[in-house]
């Protein structure tokens, strides 16, 4: 694919992902229209995230806490996008992966309820989390499980649903993902991730270690699933857009999906790629799963077709399904009514 075609796809792709997860739709278009070349996507999205920077620095000094957290927020999220299946200048995607874990970090006690960082033990090392709690008794609490590429601070859109409705939520970075992809290569058995979030909630007086959920869109859908087949203490599971094998579409996903799954997994070629996303597979998962699942996706999905949702809830003794028959990857086009009505799925199966 040429430089412009990148640049087409990542818009075509993800467009109301961006906005609907917390950035201003006039940041994108400034930021889009600036972008001629796929070389130039994480530079100009870091022009953008700068700008937020020196607003938060300004409000800082005054002591508007709260415009500078959100500010901080902002710009965490622009250097997300800039690093997001970014993968040309490895230097330069891992500098604004930097710049936007440190800049949430320094906006997440200003949210409502504030996001406390957590690090739970993993395999030798720490994974990191947000954990979020709702003021009361201690609460059922809802594991969030990133995609392909996106991260912990992204899922905060979707956990204000969850929030509002007296559910707490710990959003994990795990292998592969955000924090922990330089240490950690992509995981299949997700479960293993999800066992480790849930030893380190017992340890918890804030939350309901008994009350456990899983959340989890896009190649994260497929973790959830994953991890409600093999993971006890899930007590019910919602899987967004996820892949039921991901190798099925291979050649259908966007140049930049199969780059970015090469290098996050750890494959030393193409062919590799294609051989570990097969790992990658819910066939013998599926009818394991006995916990409530819903399994939510979009009609219209061009990254993951609906047949993968189709098979999954046929497959599931558990499972349920919610089709928006117009709906693009991830329902972001559906974003309100999606995220509400698996909030209060969640709800009704956790409370």
């Amino acid at each position: 694919m040429t430089a412009d075609k990148r640049v087409a796809a990542a818009i075509a792709h993800w467009a109301a992902r961006f906005v609907e997860n917390g950035t201003s739709y006039p940041d994108f278009q400034v930021t889009l229209a600036r972008i001629t070349r796929w070389d130039d996507w994480c530079l100009e999205w870091g022009r953008t995230a700068q700008h937020y920077e020196q607003l938060a620095g300004i409000a800082e000094a005054a002591g508007r806490t709260v415009t500078a957290g959100e500010a901080w927020r902002r710009a965490a999220l622009c250097w997300h996008w800039g690093k997001f299946v970014f993968t040309d200048h490895p230097e330069e995607q891992r500098a604004a992966h930097e710049r936007a874990v440190a800049c949430f970090r320094r906006g997440a006690g200003t949210l409502t309820p504030p996001a406390e960082p957590v690090r739970v033990p993993y395999a030798g090392s720490t994974l990191a989390g947000y954990l979020r709690v709702p003021p009361g008794p201690p609460p059922p609490i809802v594991i969030m499980i990133p995609g392909l590429d996106s991260v912990k601070e992204e899922l905060q859109a979707t956990a204000e649903h969850m929030l509002r409705r007296g559910l707490a939520v710990i959003a994990i970075d795990g292998p592969g993902q955000g924090e922990a992809e330089y240490e950690f290569p992509i995981e299949p058995a997700y479960e293993r991730v999800v066992t480790a979030v849930a030893d380190f909630l017992k340890g918890r007086a804030d939350v309901d270690p008994d009350r456990i959920g899983v959340f989890g869109v896009s190649l994260g859908g497929y973790y959830a699933a994953r991890s409600a087949a093999y993971e006890p203490r899930v007590r019910a599971a919602v899987e967004l857009a996820g892949p039921y094998r991901f190798d099925l579409d291979w050649d259908a996903l966007p140049g930049q999906t199969r780059t970015t799954f090469q290098v996050r997994s750890g494959a030393a070629s193409p062919a590799q790629a294609r051989e570990q996303a097969a790992a990658l597979t819910l066939e013998d998962a599926a009818a394991r799963i006995t916990c409530p699942l819903l399994v939510v996706h979009g009609g219209r999905d061009r990254l993951v077709p609906a047949y993968h949702a189709e098979r999954l809830a046929r497959e599931a003794p558990g499972a349920e399904l919610m089709l928006y028959p117009d709906g693009s990857h991830g329902v972001t086009n559906h974003a309100f009514e999606s995220r509400a009505a698996m909030t209060d799925w969640l709800v009704g199966h956790l409370t």
